[in-house]
């Protein structure tokens, strides 16, 4: 059975790893926003027709999927407010 200071170090652990999680996620969304603007620069200077044509339905749905996503949640936080 874990003691009380084991359970203590055992949820300060938790709280710094909840932490630790929470940077990662935004990290991604950083990285993704990255990505979004070099596929943008990508599109626009180097993508041949093929490249285009193979892609393009997936990032249209992506991108759709995603706008829908976030004014779907900007306009839940702004209905709180």
């Amino acid at each position: 059975m874990a003691s009380a200071d084991d359970l203590e170090r055992i949820h300060k652990w938790m709280e710094e790893r909840a932490a630790v999680l929470a940077n990662s996620d935004m990290d991604d969304i950083h990285r993704v926003v990255g990505y979004l603007n070099l596929t943008t620069q990508r599109v626009q200077s180097k993508a041949s027709a093929d490249q285009l044509g193979s892609a393009t339905d997936a990032l249209l749905l992506a991108m759709h999927d995603l706008r829908s996503t976030l004014v779907r949640k900007k306009a839940d936080r702004l209905m709180k407010d």
